[in-house]
């Protein structure tokens, strides 16, 4: 293959990743969040991600992936196959001030009837984050929904289970939409809700690479 043309290849190559976005990373906080995960052995991507604050602190990153990209809270609750909600905590917690959060935000985002319909679900999961002796700045909750099992809350990588249970899971679907709404709907700021929702990109910081991308697609271009 002659030079020119190789050098052709190398700057459409260079190309087609600069304007796809291929090598930049999704910043929010000084948080670096993966692109993908894979849930209940389910690839997921990266819907959308933002940072939650109560009063003046940011309490947290808020990353949502789904199998397939969704715009509302209405299509994230009809879109089939495993979700997640991804926290990483940005202030130190205790295990008390992680239930009382959630049952705020839990009533918030349900029904009266909803919640009275509940009220177990919600008494169980308020004991978890209870015993928790702390969260500290740093770790990880993750908020799975898995088709046929249902929702489950983790703990850097660990399930957390409800006293006296064998399961983490709770397969309540109503359960499972009511959790997806307590980070995206209820009272969750507009901002926060659209940059979740891939409607705003807002709170992501500017990558880096996205830059040095352009440069080198440049340079590349400029050799050809």
């Amino acid at each position: 293959m002659k030079m020119q043309n190789l050098r052709g290849l190398a700057c459409a190559v260079l190309l087609g990743s600069a304007l796809s976005g291929a090598w930049a990373s999704v910043e929010v906080s000084g948080v670096t969040l993966d692109d993908t995960v894979t849930v209940g052995g389910t690839p997921l991507t990266l819907n959308g991600a933002g940072f939650r604050k109560r009063g003046y602190f940011k309490v947290d990153v808020t990353a949502l992936y789904t199998t397939q990209r969704v715009n509302s809270v209405e299509a994230l609750e009809k879109l089939p196959g495993a979700k997640r909600l991804e926290l990483i905590i940005q202030q130190d917690l205790s295990g008390s001030q992680a239930s009382r959060y959630f049952l705020i935000d839990f009533e918030a985002s349900a029904t009266p009837a909803e919640f009275a319909q509940l009220i177990n679900e919600v008494s169980q999961i308020g004991g978890i984050y209870s015993a928790l002796p702390k969260i500290k700045k740093g770790d990880i909750v993750a908020i799975d929904v898995i088709p046929g099992k249902g929702a489950m809350a983790s703990l850097n990588g660990t399930p957390l289970v409800p006293h006296g249970a064998t399961s983490p899971f709770f397969n309540n679907d109503l359960l499972a939409k009511i959790f997806l709404r307590m980070y995206i709907a209820g009272k969750t700021p507009a901002e926060l809700h659209d940059n979740l929702l891939g409607l705003s990109t807002s709170m992501r910081e500017k990558s880096s690479s996205t830059p040095a991308a352009t440069d080198a697609s440049a340079k590349a271009a400029s050799a050809h």
